[in-house]
Formats: C-alpha cells, sequence, structure tokens
C-alpha cells in the first residue's frame, strides 16, 4: 500500500495515459505481473493498494471482504480505478487478463467502493476494458504530460521492482571482495553454523560457562550477553548517522565504513533477538530503548523456556520487560507511536548496499563454494530484513516478493520466516493508513531537510 500525500503542486490527471503514468510515481517503481488498486482519498490524495493479481477462482465475496478491511481505515472516497499489469498481455492473447482486470473490478464493486475504470497493461500496449478492440502503445504513457510534469517536479521511478536485485554500482563492485573476505572470516564462527569451535573474538554470538558451552542447542542462538548486542546496536546507529549525513548520495557514506563493519552489520541480523531489536531501533531512533527492549525480550524468553537463572548480567527489571513487549507490538506493527522515518530510511538504504555487495560478490564466487554458501545465508537475512522494512512502508505484497527472493537465496532462514509469520499477523500497520503518518515515500529521502511535514510533500 502506497500512499499519494498531498501534493504542494497539485497534478491532473486529463486522460487515461495520465493516470496510468502516475502509478509508477507513486509506487517508487514499475509494477509487473500484478493488479494495483488506484483509490481516490478524501484528503485529495490517492492509496495505490498492490496486489497480486487474482486468477478469478477465488472466493469473490471473501475477495472483497478483505479489500473493505484493507481499505477500511483510509478514508478513501468510494471509488476505485482497476488496473491489471501482465507480460503475458500481448496483442495475440490478452483475453486471460482482460477477464483478471474485470473480475477484479466485480470485487471491488462487492466491496462498497465504485469501479470506475479498468485497465491491462503489458509489455508493448495497453488496453481500457470499455475499449478492448482498441489497443493503445505503452509508449504514450511515458509520453503523457503528467509524466512530464513528474519529471519536472523531481520525480522518478525505478525499472525494478524492490525484490528485484538492482543493477550495482561500480564503486560498491570494487568493495565486494574485501566485503566478503571480512564476512566470510566472520561466518566460520558457530553463531550461523551452530559448532562447538570456539567463537571469533568480539563475533557477536552468546556463550555460557567456562569451556564455551551453549545453554542449549536449540535456544543458544536466542541469547548474547550485554556488551555483544550493545556493540551490535551502537554499529547500527554509527552506520545510520553516516547515511543520513551523507545526503542523496547514499552509496559512498556506506563504503566510508570498513568491510569489517559492513560485515558485523550483516552478522548482526543472523541473531533473532538481536534482529528485533535492531528493527526497534530504527522505528524508534533510540538506541538505549533498543538495547533495553532486548535485555527484556531474553529474560521472558528464558521463563517461557524455564531455562536456568542467568547470570548478573543477564538480569532484567520490569521496565525491560515492558520495553520487550513494547518492541514485539512495535515489528508486528501494533504500536502507539510513528516511526522514525530517517532512520528507517537510512537503515533500508544499508540493507539495499549490503543487498547489492553480496549479491556481486557471490556471482564472483564461483572458486569459493563453501565461502558462497555460507554468505548465501546471511544474504537471504539482508534481504529478509529489507522484507521487514517494507511491511512497516506498509507495502505488504513487495515484501512477499522479497521473501521468496530470500528463500531462493538460502531456503528455511528464521529471519524470513518470522517476517511471514507476522504477515499472517497484520499485513499493514496502523501508521500506513493515514498519510500524516504513512511513509513519505522514495523522494523524500533526498529532500528531508525540507521544513514541511512527510504529509504535506507529494510522494
Amino acid at each position: 500500500m502506497t500512499l499519494l500525500n498531498d501534493p504542494q503542486e497539485p497534478v491532473k490527471i486529463r486522460c487515461d495515459e495520465d493516470l496510468l503514468a502516475l502509478i509508477p510515481h507513486q509506487l517508487g517503481y514499475e509494477p509487473r505481473n500484478c493488479a494495483v488498486l488506484f483509490i481516490p482519498v478524501s484528503s485529495g490524495g490517492a492509496l495505490c493498494l498492490k496486489l497480486p493479481t487474482p486468477s478469478g477462482t477465488e472466493d469473490l465475496a471473501e475477495y472483497a471482504q478483505q479489500l473493505t478491511e484493507v481499505t477500511a481505515t483510509t478514508g478513501h472516497v468510494h471509488q476505485a480505478t482497476v488496473v491489471v499489469y501482465s507480460d503475458t498481455a500481448v496483442l495475440s492473447q490478452p483475453e486471460e487478463d482482460f477477464f483478471r482486470a474485470a473480475w477484479l473490478g466485480l470485487a471491488v464493486e462487492d466491496s462498497g467502493m465504485r469501479a470506475t475504470g479498468g485497465f491491462v497493461v503489458g509489455p508493448e500496449h495497453w488496453w481500457n476494458l470499455q475499449r478492448v478492440d482498441e489497443p493503445q502503445p505503452v509508449s504514450g504513457i511515458s509520453d503523457s504530460q503528467l509524466n512530464a510534469h513528474m519529471v519536472a517536479l523531481g520525480s522518478c521511478f525505478n525499472e525494478l521492482t524492490p525484490e528485484q536485485p538492482g543493477q550495482v554500482p561500480d564503486a560498491l563492485r570494487h568493495r565486494s571482495s574485501g566485503f566478503l573476505d571480512a564476512l566470510d572470516h566472520l561466518t566460520e564462527g558457530p553463531g550461523v553454523w551452530h559448532t562447538e569451535d570456539e567463537v571469533p573474538e568480539d563475533h557477536g554470538f552468546a556463550y555460557e560457562g567456562t569451556h564455551h558451552e551453549w545453554v542449549d542447542e536449540q535456544w543458544h542462538c536466542h541469547f548474547q550477553a550485554p556488551a555483544c548486542y550493545e556493540r551490535d546496536l551502537r554499529r547500527w546507529h554509527d552506520a545510520i548517522a553516516m547515511m543520513n549525513s551523507g545526503g542523496a548520495d547514499w552509496p559512498s557514506a556506506l563504503l566510508s565504513l570498513t568491510d569489517q563493519h559492513l560485515a558485523r552489520l550483516v552478522m548482526a541480523l543472523t541473531h533473532n533477538i538481536t534482529r528485533d531489536a535492531i528493527f526497534y531501533s530504527w522505528l524508534t531512533g533510540d538506541q538505549d530503548r533498543a538495547a533495553r527492549a532486548h535485555k527484556g525480550l531474553q529474560a521472558s524468553l528464558r521463563e517461557v523456556l524455564s531455562l536456568p537463572a542467568p547470570a548478573i548480567e543477564y538480569c532484567a527489571t520490569r521496565e525491560d520487560v515492558a520495553e520487550g513487549l513494547c518492541c514485539a507490538h512495535a515489528v508486528l506493527g501494533q504500536w502507539e507511536s510513528i516511526p522514525d522515518w530517517a532512520t528507517v530510511e537510512a537503515a533500508y538504504r544499508i540493507l539495499e548496499g549490503l543487498d547489492l555487495l553480496l549479491s556481486h560478490g557471490l556471482e564472483s564466487a564461483e572458486a569459493f563454494r563453501g565461502r558462497e554458501r555460507r554468505c548465501s545465508m546471511v544474504h537471504a537475512d539482508v534481504v529478509s530484513a529489507r522484507a521487514q522494512l517494507e511491511v512497516f512502508r506498509g507495502r505488504a505484497f513487495t515484501a512477499m516478493g522479497l521473501l521468496e527472493r530470500s528463500n531462493e537465496i538460502a531456503e528455511g532462514r528464521e529471519g524470513a520466516r518470522t517476517v511471514r509469520r507476522r504477515l499472517d499477523i497484520q499485513d499493514i500497520p496502523w501508521w500506513s493508513t493515514d498519510p500524516r503518518t504513512a511513509w513519505p515515500g522514495d523522494r523524500w529521502w533526498a529532500k528531508r531537510n525540507d521544513p514541511r511535514h512527510a504529509h504535506e510533500k507529494y510522494l
């Protein structure tokens, strides 16, 4: 779900091409093989709801009820335009996509909204369902007046969807080898592979006892000493500060960090509770709250599992446990506060850079099969962390695409399973349903020093 916030410079939709040109600017990328509902809201903006394209065999009433629930708090004006994007919609066989778009229009009507239009967009042509015998070239969309206006305003969108690996900038390409060497050194430890070998110094994975005895083989990856997770939180805090100071040139800011620093950012995401505490630090923008939440979550888990009493350094107060509970609600999207979007967006760009480094590095690592396998597993954790942030942005469908990619990289990682379970509980955080609190969009990153509030910005 992507909200189009009230624009300072309103744009006018004069024709079908204008509407179809606006959607990629609103989403931030060119949609492919999906459906989009363009839903005007009472504030004067609009909501873009991206969905898996229905097959037309789903239960219509149940599907309509889901649409009603998702849009219930968005303040819409009971209208929606249906757009189906399909790579198979070609001149010789567009009928199946026409059927799917028409079926989705019926679901919209049954949900209580009026379907004001229906479109199918293919690789070379697009159709208005009211005039299916008049295919139009997709070049007319990019040539529309509205697209030119949006570009003049400084808006742009990516050709690739967020779940697809992006193009690796040359600067990142040159750093991938040293970064992989640093990551390879860390992934040889037991934190990832559950061996009994000695943990490398400052590896970040906890052990107890004088002989590195794990608390329990099944649960040891949940527990860390405060010195370990506090270092992980501090590294992420320092990296985010560096990204925020770098302005729009985030790749240069990212590459100002050492290979070791970048590798440890990745490794912190492989630890279950630490990963949630890191997400919480991004949402709140508060490293200290995240550290307290980490301690509280560990204490709560020990209580649930009836594990032996921890050493004194693990002891948590009632306030720590309460902060841990708040963390659990926050990462589910069930939190009363508004995300610290500056921190969330800086974190997303770090994850995007790490994803690119790993994507290129592993393509070039065919001679290092062992290293490739180990790094693939932590690469999957980076991609699933991106999925979690897409949930915070209110883009559940994009998050699902990233989770599929995470499983293609390395199947069965706990980070991906956790995000998927959270989506089953709640796919749209409350803050994503109101332009005043929703993610302000990609364009905001380059203009975040603008004194206007997020809800006053266009995208």
